[in-house]
């Protein structure tokens, strides 16, 4: 039976483009999928939208909760999530069709733990490969630092059991770089990843989103 892999998105402040965001998941070539989406207390009718898609297709999970943050949100999904591999997307981006079967496909393959995208199509990048290679741990971390891969969770993959295993969840007390600092402690753990070049996720500019203010400062650090 094929795996199943949980798509956790937080939801604050994306009314305009939520409907996409969910739309682009739902039709991913990879249909055995759990859709988690965490309504972090959004104050515009982003709630009101995911209850809606949530009956179209029964993938989907609502959540709703007090504004906590991302980290919170992402917490939360990450608690009920039922996947054998879990993948996050933010609330405002939206995904190829290939997205989480070329993610699987990466760990899977290279018998990892975690996989990594090294691009994405945004603002700042349009570059696309289909080269793949597995690196050490230590040098994902350099890479991250230097902005060689995106600190942001989104556009990654990991082994839900590996996160279980090792009790790693977000710091709630950060809200912004709370990305960098999950990557980071997933590293800790492993002694190598799986990386692709491949753009399968397409990364919004949504200055009102809580998920894309840091950003404001710097590019590389999408959460």
């Amino acid at each position: 039976m094929k795996k199943v892999v949980s798509v956790i998105i937080p939801v604050y402040n994306v009314e305009e483009f939520i409907f996409r965001t969910v739309e682009s998941v739902m039709n991913q070539d990879y249909k055995n999928i759990e859709i988690i989406l965490v309504d972090d207390g959004s104050p515009d009718n982003s709630a009101k939208i995911i209850d809606e898609l949530a009956k179209k297709d029964d993938r989907i999970t609502c959540v709703h909760k007090e504004n906590g943050g991302v980290s919170s949100a992402r917490n939360a999904g990450l608690r009920i999530a039922s996947g054998e591999y879990v993948t996050f997307i933010d609330g405002d981006d939206w995904v190829e069709p290939k997205y989480i079967s070329y993610l699987l496909n990466l760990v899977e393959s290279n018998k990892c733990e975690i996989g990594m995208n090294k691009n994405n199509y945004s603002d700042y990048n349009t570059k696309s490969n289909e080269e793949e290679y597995v690196i050490s741990a230590e040098k994902a971390i350099e890479w991250i630092y230097l902005g060689d891969i995106f600190v942001a969770v989104w556009n990654k993959i990991y082994s839900m059991q590996f996160l279980k295993k090792n009790n790693i969840l977000f710091d709630e007390k950060i809200w912004y770089g709370e990305g960098m600092l999950f990557n980071i402690d997933c590293l800790q753990f492993v002694d190598s990843i799986a990386v692709g070049e491949k753009s399968v996720y397409h990364q919004v500019s949504n200055p009102n989103s809580a998920m894309r203010k840091f950003n404001v400062d710097s590019n590389l650090c999408g959460m």
